[in-house]
């Protein structure tokens, strides 16, 4: 087994890791050497074990598609592994390495190390689940994924391009993606949307449809795990859930329609209730009580999109908005409300948007 070079060894979890000496630290990061690894994306390898953790697992077999130095599939195998078969691949060499050290750090029976392009890993073998965590953007990888995906599989991905899907480089996500994207106070749950519509529209083309299990935006990245469903009845019935969004920014009005200026985006829900509420945090993990706090706010948060921001609101009625508990409080007098795990200042409600400015003149 080749050694990797200029290496340090860390604990994420109750995993033991092998890293490069040189990694990042925070935010999306940056390429400093043949292997990429960041710190900050602890919080995402949590959900990954959390989320398996919620599954039935019995027999499934696991793709680390893009692996790097396999942390999550390592992770994965070591502290979610009952039942499991994971295989974590890097097309690089000296990822290949990382891998291989990191499996038998941690004497995993369940784990193997691949070194192929992911696109002929897929074409040979399918899998129950398939994991596509690339340095930016998913899209040149999706349509291998959902091939190389069983039969009412599961399809996770990340995307590290917030900035053209939240609407800063428009140009750049209707190449990427085929939609227009909307820079607002909302935009990160606009880009999240476009991100499951593009792979709804990807899937649909092998008369596949989509199921959102668990999507969410955090620190600097989109996060997807979706539900492969089989026909081209069910892939219509998930493009029958895109659409269009109409936004005025002056009067914050913002409403979802069949055509519009912005999308073609998902509409529907971000969870599935069943597993959402069957993952859970403990305190093995890295960061137990940031997936705590998540997982609370996910679980009663409403499926309807899009989010208002309590000042932005405040902004548009021309005062200072009381605190978020209070205005939550209020608005459940009338209707259904929630706070959301996009933003800690950011709540939904099914409440009529004339009705909710109406409200929250009277609480300001």
């Amino acid at each position: 087994m080749n050694e990797p070079p200029d290496t340090v060894e860390i604990c994420e979890g109750t995993t033991r890791l092998i890293i490069p000496s040189d990694h990042s630290r925070r935010g999306p990061g940056k390429r400093t050497g043949s292997v990429f690894f960041n710190d900050q994306m602890a919080f995402n390898r949590d959900i990954s074990i959390s989320f398996f953790r919620g599954l039935d697992r019995d027999g499934m077999d696991v793709l680390d598609a893009m692996g790097g130095t396999g942390s999550r599939g390592t992770r994965i195998a070591n502290e979610a592994g009952k039942g499991l078969e994971v295989f974590i691949n890097d097309s690089n060499e000296e990822a290949h390495s990382y891998i291989e050290r990191n499996i038998s750090l941690n004497r995993l029976e369940n784990a193997q190390a691949c070194n192929q392009d992911l696109r002929c890993l897929l074409s040979r073998k399918v899998f129950h689940y398939v994991d596509v965590d690339p340095f930016g953007s998913p899209v040149p990888f999706l349509q291998s994924a959902i091939a190389g995906c069983r039969r009412k599989g599961i399809i996770a991905a990340t995307a590290t391009d917030t900035a053209p899907l939240a609407g800063t480089y428009p140009k750049k996500c209707m190449r990427r993606y085929g939609a227009r994207p909307c820079r607002s106070r909302f935009g990160h749950e606009v880009g999240l949307r476009i991100l499951i519509g593009h792979i709804a529209r990807e899937a649909a083309k092998f008369d596949r449809g989509i199921r959102p299990v668990l999507c969410f935006y955090a620190d600097h990245y989109f996060r997807v795990h979706l539900h492969l469903t089989e026909g081209g009845g069910r892939a219509d019935e998930s493009l029958r859930s895109l659409g269009y969004l109409e936004y005025d920014p002056e009067t914050g009005r913002r409403e979802i329609m069949e055509s519009g200026r912005h999308g073609p985006m998902w509409t529907g829900a971000l969870y599935d209730r069943d597993i959402l509420e069957r993952m859970e945090s403990h305190d093995d993990l890295a960061l137990p009580r940031r997936v705590k706090t998540f997982l609370d706010t996910c679980k009663q948060e409403l499926d309807d999109p899009l989010f208002y921001e309590s000042d932005e609101i405040g902004h548009i009625l021309g005062g200072s908005p009381p605190p978020l508990d209070t205005i939550i409080e209020s608005l459940r007098e009338c209707g259904n409300a929630s706070k959301t795990h996009f933003s800690p200042t950011g709540f939904k409600t099914e409440i009529p948007y004339q009705d909710l400015l109406s409200i929250m003149r009277d609480i300001m």
